[in-house]
């Protein structure tokens, strides 16, 4: 795993990537399964694809897009690997309306009766 060129991108729009570089040309990278970086609420860090919507595995990045990349900890690179061959194998997400996600909502979390009878209106 060593010999993986997995580096992490900070993007002038502001986004964080990792990523595998399978070629570097003089204005660009090719990047292999791309990964966005997230803050997540427990304070640590999650990755979700960059492009979730895409078949495609290979993306070109400029390097004028580019603010700074660098090499990742082995620690990351393992985590980062992990991810990637699981996101080889899911599916695409579903398509669900907004009237779909509020009737599931409704469903999880079905209003209580006696609440509204205890509501005081002010």
């Amino acid at each position: 795993m060593e010999e993986l060129n997995i580096r992490h991108f900070k993007l002038l729009n502001g986004e964080e990537i990792i990523g595998l570089v399978a070629v570097k040309n003089d204005d660009n990278f090719i990047i292999e399964s791309p990964v966005l970086i997230h803050n997540n609420v427990l304070g640590g860090y999650q990755f979700t694809p960059w492009f979730p919507f895409s078949d495609s595995k290979s993306f070109k990045v400029l390097k004028s897009d580019i603010i700074q990349h660098v090499s990742i900890a082995h620690e990351a690179k393992n985590a980062y690997v992990q991810f990637a061959l699981k996101m080889s194998k899911t599916q695409q997400p579903q398509y669900r309306s907004d009237e779909d996600i509020m009737r599931e909502l409704d469903e999880l979390y079905p209003p209580e009766e006696s609440e509204s009878a205890n509501k005081t209106i002010h």
